[in-house]
């Protein structure tokens, strides 16, 4: 099933006739789509390699005052549509400020929030939706593969990146093949911590998106909890998850070596520099406890390969620019 068929009819009408005509208008760079975003009482914006408005008659433009503007009718409808025609059922996504679309598509939410003594609740009114569609893409982590075992064991491995630079999704495909085993002697039985559902888009707890044979995950679960959750019950030889940061996350990761399991993990950084200088990170550069570090960027798209770097040296060993993109 394609994308459009999944996300397409919880979109109202009126923005759905738009992007259908739009993909009809630019089919090349339809292929690029990675995001749709619905504001209250802005143009329909969408996100296929750069930022563009889109006209009633489906038509990309940089000019505002021609684009189709969405009302906030057309978000308090489409959220409807998403749980069903009851917002009830949306309650604990209303609370996390996201939802995971069958297809492992993510619906992020903006609005008023409802906050008592300090804390949020839930959002109680949703004036902004941003549907990411997810894109598996097997086979970009596969140039990686080498550097990233040593006789026959996955390194202990973080891949850093600005937003929106492909690092869940070389993180999904690399799960994926050390799960399948794929340039290894033997696969490797993998637990993941999908803390908020992007890596593995489990719908109802099933993944959607191929996350490998032998991966077991968790998703909607703390870090800490999930970690220690399957290191009790499913004996993993190797955890993932995605995005740490905070200092309880680099704490998390010494606990995880200290079992003698190995890791996989993403986080926010423009290069080496600047995740040596973060306070929650610089302890992992430090102390040696990654021994491999892949920079991405946007430099030459989505996916763009800046260099591998031994994490105990800090020297590179793969330095050659690239897009990642899918081998056979």
């Amino acid at each position: 099933m394609s994308f459009e068929e999944q996300v397409f009819p919880f979109i109202t009408p009126k923005l759905r006739r738009a992007l259908e005509n739009l993909r009809r208008a630019v089919p090349d760079q339809w292929g690029k789509l990675e995001e749709i975003r619905l504001r209250a009482g802005c143009p329909l914006q969408v996100e296929m390699g750069q930022s563009m408005l889109v006209t009633p008659a489906g038509e990309p433009t940089t000019e505002p005052g021609f684009a189709l503007r969405v009302t906030a009718e057309d978000v308090h409808r489409t959220l409807q549509l998403i749980g069903g025609n009851s917002l009830y059922t949306l309650e604990e996504e209303l609370k996390e400020g996201f939802i995971t679309l069958a297809g492992g598509h993510r619906v992020g939410l903006a609005g008023e929030c409802l906050v008592e003594g300090g804390r949020l609740i839930r959002l109680k009114r949703v004036t902004s939706l941003n549907l990411r569609i997810a894109r598996e893409l097997k086979g970009i982590g596969r140039v990686l593969l080498p550097l990233l075992t040593r006789a026959g064991r996955p390194l202990r491995t973080i891949i850093i990146s600005p937003p929106q630079a492909g690092k869940t999704t070389l993180l999904r495909d690399l799960i994926r093949s050390f799960s399948n085993g794929e340039e290894l002697p033997a696969p490797v039985k993998v637990g993941l911590v999908d803390e908020r559902g992007e890596v593995a888009g489990s719908f109802r707890g099933v993944p959607q998106l191929d996350v490998g044979v032998r991966t077991d995950v968790l998703t909607g679960c703390p870090k800490r909890e999930g970690v220690f959750l399957l290191l009790r019950s499913m004996g993993p030889q190797m955890i993932a998850t995605d995005e740490i940061g905070r200092p309880g996350d680099l704490d998390l990761i010494e606990e995880i070596l200290n079992t003698g399991v190995g890791f996989i993990t993403t986080a926010h950084a423009w290069d080496t520099k600047d995740f040596a200088l973060r306070p929650s990170l610089r302890r992992l550069w430090a102390r040696g406890l990654v021994e491999r570090v892949v920079v991405l960027s946007r430099r030459l798209g989505p996916g763009t390969l800046e260099g591998v770097w031994d994490g105990r040296t800090r020297e590179p060993i793969f330095s050659q620019v690239q897009r990642l993109e899918v081998r056979r």
